[in-house]
């Protein structure tokens, strides 16, 4: 089969990070081709054709307007010119000029576009796009069950939903894991781990503050990303007088060696979707510890068998969470025993089937 896939860019992020195994998986067997919007500063290996539709974000109320028929109009082209079999669309600045391409096409019906977030979070004028025009493809992939529901909360039919969590290649990790930590970043000291955007969604501000909070003055926490909080994140962290035990280095191309140093990783996120860092930690078989927020983690974790869960927004229950892990060993053990049978479920082979199963 073509398969056609289309997504905003394959920067640094979870959604790219999906999409660069799918790809690979699918390029096994299939023609695959990768429509991309903005295809500068690629942050990840692609196995298939890459078409820049060079339509990338824009700025200024006119350009943001007249951007998604541009990008409508290009991708309509392309459908015309490569008749893919199948077309897969991801996040919906995609998703939606996805649909109208394929609607103009008359091709809606070899559509399947993908949620990788809470549809709750999205922005009003999306969230109201979102019934109207994912009821016009063949199916909606969820990567969680709880996007699902909320996607048929929101009027999506659930006879087009699916629900098809993201893929772990565990040797991939861990090749990339075996590279060393760049000279400078953190020390010998056994440290706890964040990894995300620094974004409200991803609440590392709770992070800190339950840091801020535990008994054992040893550790430190690393939290690795950037992004808009990165002000704010280092007032709090010398308001409590942590600048000495908390390290923000930015992004890393390569964050995997962090995990296999780390004392255990610690989701904060207020919502998510299918958190791969989560999926990561599990498979480089660092205990993990997420609070029980919409949606995902609590799909993934069976608490205290292959993580621990924490209640949503407990700061205190966190702080706990943590400081039993430490105390713990025969707990940490167990629970990355535990987790690597969950990931043995992930395999992106059999994910890769999955979005072709149907």
């Amino acid at each position: 089969m073509k398969l056609l896939v289309v997504i905003p860019s394959m920067q640094r992020g979870g959604a790219e990070r999906v999409v660069s195994l799918l790809c690979r998986e699918w390029a096994r067997n299939h023609e695959v081709i990768l429509a991309i919007f903005d295809a500068s500063a690629q942050a990840y290996e692609i196995k298939a054709k890459i078409i820049d539709l060079r339509a990338s974000s824009a700025s200024g109320i006119m350009r943001k307007l007249v951007n998604p028929i541009l990008r409508t109009k290009r991708l309509a082209r392309l459908i015309g010119r490569e008749h893919p079999d199948r077309i897969f669309s991801f996040m919906e600045s995609a998703n939606f000029p996805a649909v109208l391409a394929a609607w103009l096409c008359g091709r809606e019906q070899d559509l399947t576009v993908s949620v990788r977030n809470d549809p709750h979070s999205f922005p009003w004028f999306h969230r109201w796009l979102l019934p109207h025009f994912y009821r016009l493809t063949k199916r909606v992939v969820a990567v969680s069950q709880g996007v699902a529901d909320r996607l048929h909360f929101m009027g999506i039919a659930q006879r087009r939903l699916s629900v098809i969590p993201n893929p772990v290649d565990r040797t991939l990790l861990q090749r990339r894991a075996a590279e060393p930590i760049p000279a400078g970043l953190i020390g010998k000291e056994a440290f706890i781990l964040g990894v995300g955007r620094l974004h409200r969604q991803k609440g590392f501000d709770r992070l800190i503050e339950a840091f801020a909070q535990l008994p054992q003055a040893e550790l430190k926490l690393v939290i690795l990303g950037e992004g808009p909080e990165r002000s704010s994140l280092e007032q709090q962290v010398t308001a409590l007088g942590l600048a000495s035990r908390v390290s923000l280095p930015g992004a890393v191309e390569n964050p995997f060696p962090f995990y296999r140093r780390a004392h255990c990783f610690v989701l904060s996120s207020r919502y998510e979707g299918c958190p791969n860092v989560l999926l990561e930690a599990m498979a480089l078989e660092c205990p993990v510890i997420a609070y029980e927020c919409d949606y995902g983690p609590s799909e993934i974790i069976i608490d205290g068998n292959n993580g621990l869960l924490v209640q949503e927004g407990d700061i205190a229950g966190l702080t706990s969470a943590i400081s039993r892990l430490n105390a713990d060993i025969n707990l940490r053990n167990r629970m990355t025993a535990s987790g690597l049978i969950t990931i043995n479920t992930l395999f992106a082979t059999k994910v890769a089937d999955s979005w072709l199963g149907a």
